[in-house]
């Protein structure tokens, strides 16, 4: 049998005011009864004393106070030495001991509490002064109490198991509300919904407040999803056209000998474009597996730099631009090898394909405190101010009409790969001026 946590918390709440009331019952009826005993012996002591004041013995008589007879509660008794009575009444049958209070059942009925005092006069008498008090009545008002007590017993833990179930109710609401809205999400339907939970903001608004969170990453990586499936499908369409063109064009009887090789050298360029865009995308499902970790070793930046620039030197002379590699610094920090080299590719392909026909492509590394700063600026046409926030996304290009020439990832490698060296991506631009790409990479090469 499954119990709800607020059935849980609300028997723990009654079972826990249950122990308690119980215990602060027993110790409410031991104290009071041991306040009692004080009050009795108190009464009878205090009543001897003044009885000793008001009992004088001359010429072998007794000369008793009758005030002794209005004492409220207490009766007073004398006894000679043997045992008979001299004054007042016998309530009880027992020996004499001095100075203790004693409980015994009267002679007639009830039960007394005894207090016995030996008197000793100047004349040679000496007596037994006796005080009784009843224990019936003080007794009787301490059982009428203990009754209302555990009377009130279960009214108390009714109480309380109520007032568990109330607290339990309100404090368990906020998470019925996450419950509810995590159900009403788990079929990825409405991925905008949101706990948002108000009032204080105690342990589990800050749960709401996490899971919200949480679910607005998982509606970014939905998005992601959908928008990476539309991205990839879109890039693959494109060239597989123009693979199944070429191809119907080439196994058709008009084509002749130089129309296929023309046909297969296109295809071949299309076919060598998609290999690249999937060597990519494994890249990088790859590196957000963590399937991928940088090895680390000592690299020479500006070496680095100088190789992805010899790497892009034919595509750049093809364009008449040339690279300023006067600010290659020799720099070196811990990195993979590969890894950043591939990063420095990119940005440089990138340069010299958007750079201006004819312009300079200038690379530098330097430092700048603990990291080291490795730059492409190229003074090609800028980029506008409504595409710099995008521009490290998967797919995203900014010049549109050149949409064809890469596919989308050069600058989500860079951006991912410097993350994995605890480092950062930046861009700066300006219309018509051109562009400045900035890895930024710690000295130590960052957390392994």
């Amino acid at each position: 049998m499954k119990l709800s946590i607020k059935f849980r918390v609300t028997l723990l709440c009654t079972l826990l005011a249950a122990v308690i009331a119980s215990a602060a019952m027993f110790f409410q009826l031991v104290n009071e009864q041991r306040m009692l005993m004080d009050y009795y012996l108190d009464s009878l002591s205090s009543t001897a004393q003044l009885a000793r004041d008001d009992i004088l013995y001359e010429d072998g008589e007794l000369d008793i106070d009758r005030n002794l007879d209005d004492l409220p509660s207490v009766h007073v008794s004398l006894f000679n030495l043997d045992g008979d009575l001299v004054y007042g009444r016998r309530l009880v049958d027992l020996p004499f001991s001095a100075d203790v209070m004693r409980r015994c059942a009267g002679i007639s009925s009830g039960e007394w509490f005894v207090y016995d005092s030996l008197l000793q006069f100047d004349g040679g008498g000496e007596f037994w002064l006796r005080c009784g008090i009843s224990a019936d009545a003080a007794q009787n008002l301490l059982d009428g109490r203990s009754r209302l007590t555990l009377l009130a017993l279960p009214a108390l833990v009714l109480l309380a198991g109520l007032g568990g179930y109330g607290i339990a109710y309100r404090a368990f609401r906020p998470v019925t509300r996450i419950v509810r809205t995590a159900e009403s999400i788990a079929d990825g339907e409405d991925l905008k919904k949101r706990i948002a939970l108000t009032g204080p903001k105690d342990e589990l608004y800050a749960l709401g407040h996490a899971f919200d969170d949480m679910f607005e990453r998982l509606e970014h990586a939905f998005e992601r999803e959908r928008q990476f499936t539309s991205d990839v499908s879109h890039e693959l369409r494109t060239p597989v056209a123009s693979i199944l063109a070429q191809s119907e064009y080439a196994l058709s009887e008009s084509a002749g000998d130089a129309d296929r090789r023309e046909a297969l050298a296109e295809i071949h360029t299309k076919a060598e474009g998609m290999s690249g865009l999937i060597r990519h995308l494994l890249l990088l499902a790859r590196m957000d597996a963590g399937q991928v970790r940088p090895q680390r070793e000592c690299i020479d930046l500006g070496l680095l730099a100088e190789m992805a620039a010899d790497s892009f030197q034919p595509a750049a002379d093809a364009k008449h631009m040339r690279f300023d590699l006067s600010g290659c610094a020799s720099i070196e920090i811990l990195g993979d090898q590969t890894m950043l080299l591939q990063a420095v590719m990119n940005l440089v392909e990138n340069a010299v394909r958007y750079g201006r026909e004819g312009g300079q492509i200038r690379i530098f590394v330097q430092k700048e405190g603990d990291n080291i700063r490795l730059c492409v600026e190229d003074d090609g046409p800028g980029i506008r101010p409504e595409d710099m926030s995008h521009l490290f996304e998967r797919f995203y290009q900014a010049d549109t009409s050149r949409h064809g020439e890469g596919s989308g990832l050069g600058l989500s490698l860079v951006d991912r790969i410097s993350k994995m060296h605890s480092g950062r991506a930046e861009v700066e631009s300006r219309l018509g001026k051109g562009s400045r790409f900035s890895l930024i990479l710690p000295l130590t090469g960052g957390t392994p």
